[in-house]
């Protein structure tokens, strides 16, 4: 699903702007690409084959966008492939992150994994891009803020990361902040909240829902469900990173070389609400409503709900997609998955 270039966004000065993209085949990397060709960008990617994400995929097999198959793309050796396929590359739209497994990351070998690719590989990556680029767009998360003691929270609020993902994601937004102000490439980190969206593969909360409810079965909630999170449609998403890429920080934040912004709706949801809502998405689609949501074992500690101001007053973002027509969205995207790949019910 594609959505007309957003208002604000100076098309002109975008128009063949190389653009190097790590992450891009994935959820939110396929669609911030396809955002960037329609501002007219020059696109290399990088990131494993995309799949069954049919469009971006045309795209490579057209020739209108690079594919660069690195997927240790943090490694010296690999870095430099990267660099010489994107030569002259303008802007870095950093989306890839840490392969590192959720069970794993309070060990040690996690944390020491997530440094060396968040940090070190990111730096590695730079370094190999040289002076050529301007901006680095990184795409971060709400993690960063941890257990947050308020909610919303605001960019001024002090990070308590909870997990070695988080903090090398925060330990990274800290060195593109010291190399900006160091002359380096101006920096834009965008932290993101939980993404939904057509093309989510991912289990978490809404993919889990929507696929237990057109299977027939309740959704599961751990707990009673009374944690507030806050969702953002990717197409909204991709639509704040091309913004981002439009207006780099010495463009829209009075010469400033580095910014912090949430990247959220601004909304908090319970999840039992989530789950309601999802039910009542899928009746519509199935004509039959699935049974209601089932609670397993105990509370889960809250996530995090953004205030967005920032995101409005310097990139003119309002998100578009209300969370019914995005959760319809969703749901008539699996329904298709469905029956196109009945051996497997579900996105892989």
């Amino acid at each position: 699903m594609r959505r007309s270039d957003p208002a604000g966004v100076d098309a002109g000065r975008l128009r063949d702007m190389p653009v190097l993209v790590t992450g891009g085949t994935g959820f939110l990397g396929a669609s911030v690409v396809l955002r960037l060709l329609s501002a007219g960008c020059r696109v290399v990617v990088v990131g494993p084959d995309p799949g069954w994400r049919e469009p971006v995929r045309r795209a490579i097999r057209e020739g209108v966008v690079e594919l660069v198959q690195e997927p240790e793309w943090w490694r010296p050796e690999a870095a430099r492939r990267v660099a010489r396929r994107a030569a002259g590359a303008e802007q870095l739209v950093h989306l890839a992150s840490a392969p590192v497994p959720a069970g794993e990351r309070t060990a040690t070998g996690a944390a020491r994994d997530a440094v060396a690719v968040d940090v070190a590989g990111t730096l590695e990556l730079l370094a190999a891009l040289g002076d050529g680029l301007g901006h680095v767009v990184l795409g971060s998360s709400v993690e960063v803020y941890g257990r947050a003691p308020v909610t919303p929270v605001d960019e001024s609020m002090r990070p308590t990361p909870a997990d070695s993902v988080a903090a090398a994601r925060l330990a990274l937004e800290d060195q593109l902040r010291i190399v900006a102000a160091a002359g380096g490439p101006e920096a834009t980190v965008l932290r993101f909240t939980t993404l939904y969206g057509p093309g989510e593969t991912m289990p978490w909360a809404v993919p889990t829902f929507i696929q237990a409810g057109l299977a027939g079965h309740p959704a599961t909630i751990a707990g009673d469900g009374q944690e507030l999170r806050d969702y953002l449609h990717v197409e909204d998403a991709a639509d704040l990173v091309l913004r981002a890429v439009a207006r780099p920080p010495a463009v829209s934040s009075a010469g400033e070389r580095f910014r912090l912004v949430n990247a959220g709706s601004g909304t908090a949801e319970r999840t039992v609400t989530l789950a309601q809502r999802v039910r009542r998405a899928v009746a519509e689609q199935r004509g039959e409503l699935p049974p209601p949501p089932r609670h397993v074992g105990e509370r889960r500690a809250g996530g995090v709900v953004c205030r967005t101001e920032r995101a409005r007053e310097l990139l003119g973002f309002r998100p578009t997609v209300d969370l019914d027509r995005g959760l319809a969205e969703e749901v008539a995207w699996f329904a298709r998955l469905a029956e196109s790949r009945p051996d497997r019910g579900a996105a892989g």
